[in-house]
């Protein structure tokens, strides 16, 4: 992992990891927005996705804890299927940020920056 994505994850934990706490509390639909554009900006999203990639590890968001164990590319990979999916089921990433999976991916790709 480059510096300068060590650096961007660090930037978005800080920003976002308050914001992505498990439960039922309202998060703005502007932030959830925000998020995926810096993602998009960062680079964190792969460019070519495979799906058949994502049905393999799609098991991951069944519990959040699956994450902690998840390489860059898993994150990367769950990251850039949810925006896409978003993009039809409005509402998708909520629900994932309630289910505690957008915090998990979060401080798996914060604690590997730190490794």
């Amino acid at each position: 992992m480059s510096d300068i994505m060590s650096l961007q994850i660090s930037a978005l934990y800080a920003q976002y990891a308050q914001h992505f706490t498990q439960g039922e509390h309202l998060v703005c639909s502007s932030k959830l927005h925000a998020f995926t554009e810096q993602l998009h900006e960062s680079g964190l999203l792969l460019e070519c996705l495979d799906w058949n990639d994502w049905y393999q590890n799609s098991h991951l968001i069944d519990r959040p804890e699956y994450i902690g164990d998840a390489s860059l590319q898993e994150c990367q990979l769950l990251l850039t299927a949810m925006t896409r999916l978003e993009r039809f089921s409005v509402g998708l990433l909520d629900n994932m940020r309630r289910q505690g999976v957008l915090l998990a991916i979060l401080e798996r790709l914060n604690q590997m920056t730190h490794n």
